[in-house]
């Protein structure tokens, strides 16, 4: 009341503490970061000779809408990949998102035996490096070798293989599988058929095998995993398998068999709906990796 009686305003005056260290620098932290993005606060501080913890450098970039975090990784394309998948995405950017379900996308996976990612253990402090606490990591760990194929409408057919999977093998599997998914997905009506470029694939035998049989298939660009639903599928199956804790490879078998069998058909969908939108994105993003 006394400030608005003297003031006629409630607006805070300037302060007469002591100002903050970083005030002054703030400009030049945000700078460097936004020029050297590969950078710390850590790094900032020492580099710009800052009175001030890493801590408070964190503060001004957090502020400034600079948020540390974990970098994406990115396959290192040559101009030729870039084109490649800006020609792709330029391609089939008219299809809609029906055409794109009549699409049978294949790959091959590994799922290995026991968890994946990161290990939890309940132990105390100052025991991390004890080794009854610590996870052991096999260096040629028991797993499973798969082909699969899949739509939008649902899964197809799986392989187990444990020979080197090379084009003759490659063709079996295909002469084998292949077809038999396609007539039970798409029983009338013309589809494609997508599989990357790995040389077993590109191989004579392969393809020759594929133009025997009339198969349409798709001029997919190379590393290009964030351009095949599959890839999704792959992850979101390996997610739903750990969760049995298989003891040997006959029930991790058994778990992979089931789960793919069970897979959610408007997962399948909601992968497959999204190309439309991953070629938009890929043109967008000058080419390069998009976040699917």
């Amino acid at each position: 009341m006394r400030r608005w009686q003297s003031e006629h305003s409630l607006e805070e005056s300037e302060g007469r503490g002591r100002k903050r260290k970083a005030d002054e620098a703030t400009d030049a932290i945000i700078d460097l970061a936004l020029e050297e993005k590969f950078t710390t606060p850590k790094q900032i501080k020492r580099q710009l000779q800052l009175d001030v913890s890493a801590r408070t450098v964190r503060r001004r970039l957090d502020k400034a809408g600079l948020f540390g975090r974990v970098a994406r990784k990115e396959y290192p394309f040559s101009p030729e990949h870039i084109r490649a998948r800006l020609s792709f995405a330029n391609g089939y950017s008219n299809w809609t998102a029906d055409q794109w379900v009549t699409v049978l996308f294949s790959d091959e996976c590994h799922i290995e035996l026991g968890p994946h990612g990161q290990v939890w253990v309940q132990r105390p402090i100052g025991a991390a490096f004890e080794s009854c606490y610590m996870s052991n990591k096999l260096p040629h760990p028991d797993r499973l070798s798969i082909w699969g194929c899949m739509s939008g409408i649902g899964v197809g057919e799986l392989h187990f293989f444990t020979d080197t999977l090379d084009a003759p093998l490659m063709r079996t599997i295909l002469s084998t599988h292949l077809l038999q998914s396609a007539r039970r997905l798409f029983p009338t009506g013309s589809w494609w058929y997508q599989q990357d470029n790995d040389p077993k694939h590109t191989s004579h035998i392969v393809q020759h095998w594929l133009f025997s049989q009339g198969i349409q298939l798709l001029d997919f660009p190379p590393y290009s995993p964030d351009l095949s639903p599959i890839e999704n599928l792959w992850a979101n199956l390996k997610h739903r398998v750990e969760r049995h804790n298989a003891r040997n490879l006959h029930e991790l078998e058994q778990h992979v068999r089931q789960e793919w069998a069970a897979t959610d058909p408007t997962f399948l969908s909601t992968i497959v709906h999204s190309m439309p939108t991953r070629c938009k994105l890929v043109v967008q993003n000058s080419g390069h990796k998009i976040h699917y």
